[in-house]
């Protein structure tokens, strides 16, 4: 994939986010329909000034425009992009599996990194399809990683998500998702799967869906939390 395919692929992934057209997008920076189009598929290069512009509209720093993936595994490159993770969660109400997507980058502080998450999506091969967009930092200690979220269209809305990466070394990750509700505009805590890779939807529940051992704890401690998280 060329660099203006890169750029395209990640332009038209906050587009969607965000809800833009192509014609309310050009119109916010004066460009074409055309023009915004051929900068998606890759097909024409985008000056710095109007990656500028576009960072500002979608909130986010200009790098993360330019953000090529690394490869996995291997010793990554002076980038932004750092990863991608996948996170499910169930939600009671609708009977249905939610899906996201986590990306983290690179940020001006070492002990932190930047990450966005689009929350609640249809399909996680088009991510700017989502209900939600999130973005703080992330930070990794001995046992968890702990991150710190914000609602980027509605800032009163904050989540704090933490999971247990030190005591479960696999590629599934339990965790838990609390904060103001975007449905209900009230407090909640969620289990979640934080995972590398896309998992089937029907081996997930017994994962997301509270267990009696979780109800149990929530009853003797007064506390909620998961069984995978008690020794």
């Amino acid at each position: 994939m060329t660099m203006n395919e890169t750029v395209g692929n990640n332009l038209r992934k906050y587009r969607q986010a965000y809800g833009y057209t192509l014609e309310e997008l050009a119109e916010r920076i004066h460009k074409s329909r055309s023009t915004i189009s051929k900068y998606e598929k890759g097909l024409i290069s985008i000056d710095v000034d109007t990656i500028a512009d576009l960072a500002a509209i979608f909130q986010i720093p200009a790098a993360q425009l330019l953000a090529v993936p690394c490869i996995r595994d291997a010793e990554p490159e002076k980038a932004d992009f750092l990863d991608r993770q996948y996170v499910y969660a169930f939600d009671g109400k609708r009977q249905r599996i939610m899906k996201s997507v986590l990306e983290e980058f690179h940020s001006s502080d070492s002990e932190t990194n930047s990450v966005q998450l689009f929350y609640d999506m249809e399909d996680l091969h088009t991510m700017g399809r989502c209900k939600v967009i999130y973005s703080g930092i992330s930070k990794e200690f001995d046992l968890c990683r702990n991150y710190n979220l914000q609602n980027l269209s509605h800032p009163m809305e904050q989540i704090w998500m933490c999971s247990m990466n030190g005591l479960f070394k696999s590629d599934h990750q339990i965790g838990i998702l609390a904060g103001l509700s975007s449905f209900t505009m009230y407090p909640c805590a969620r289990k979640v799967l934080i995972t590398s890779s896309i998992q089937k939807e029907s081996d997930l529940m017994e994962e997301l869906v509270f267990s009696k051992e979780d109800v149990r704890l929530l009853k003797k401690y007064n506390v909620f939390t998961v069984s995978e998280f008690v020794l």
